[in-house]
């Protein structure tokens, strides 16, 4: 494979080999997909050996999966943080969840991210894009973590909206629609943060008379209505 040079985050990851190749392999695979990417290219461009992989992660699929569960980890705690917080305002107003309160906890703590310009969370968010239609993705589990905040949202959800109690698959359409729409709205970021929009895209010289916060808000109150539609 030809050696591409990639964006490599270094001014806010911890120094190490453990972390470079977390980096370089993020990176790769938001350019070129995990089938696209072998062990070997990882390694030249992170400086190491074959072994450290081996060494540090036991195998390809699972630098994958470690890849993810980095960035997953700390998004993770601050959802189930704003779950946390919702919950119990709701208890102590005695009232339900508001839509627009609902999908911040799941839309603003990957925004606030992405905003940061940290290269790496626009190679990542480039990577979950790709990684949906990787070959064996099927077999793919994400971090328990993910899976249990989408659990506690879909519970908020029901008390919110308790029409959606009798329609599992109304709710699991609609949960479908909003990653859809976030992880949309958040790749069109990373391609304007990279300076790679496609000249494809409709109205795409639009795309920047909205500053990211509004951008943010907007999206927040689409998915809102949407999920109380």
């Amino acid at each position: 494979m030809v050696s591409v040079e990639v964006s490599i985050p270094t001014a806010t990851q911890p120094a190490g080999t453990y972390s470079r190749i977390l980096d370089v392999a993020e990176a790769l695979f938001a350019e070129h997909g995990v089938q696209g990417t072998s062990v070997r290219t990882i390694t030249d461009q992170a400086g190491v050996n074959v072994a450290a992989v081996n060494y540090h992660f036991g195998s390809k699929d699972k630098l994958v999966f470690e890849v993810v569960r980095r960035r997953f980890q700390s998004l993770e705690q601050e959802r189930s943080d704003a779950l946390d917080e919702i919950e119990a305002k709701c208890k102590n107003e005695n009232r339900r969840a508001e839509p627009t309160e609902l999908a911040s906890v799941l839309i603003s703590p990957t925004f606030k991210r992405i905003k940061s310009g940290d290269v790496g969370w626009v190679n990542f968010i480039r990577f979950l894009a790709r990684l949906t239609w990787e070959p064996g993705a099927e077999k793919f589990t994400p971090p328990s973590s993910s899976l249990g905040i989408f659990e506690r949202f879909d519970e908020l959800l029901v008390k919110s909206h308790p029409a959606l109690d009798n329609s599992p698959a109304r709710r699991c359409w609609k949960l479908s629609f909003m990653r859809a729409a976030s992880q949309q709205t958040l790749l069109t970021i990373a391609m304007l943060q990279s300076g790679r929009v496609p000249n494809a895209i409709a109205f795409a010289g639009a795309l920047n008379m909205l500053s990211q916060d509004e951008v943010e808000e907007e999206l927040i109150k689409f998915v809102a209505a949407g999920l109380f539609a």
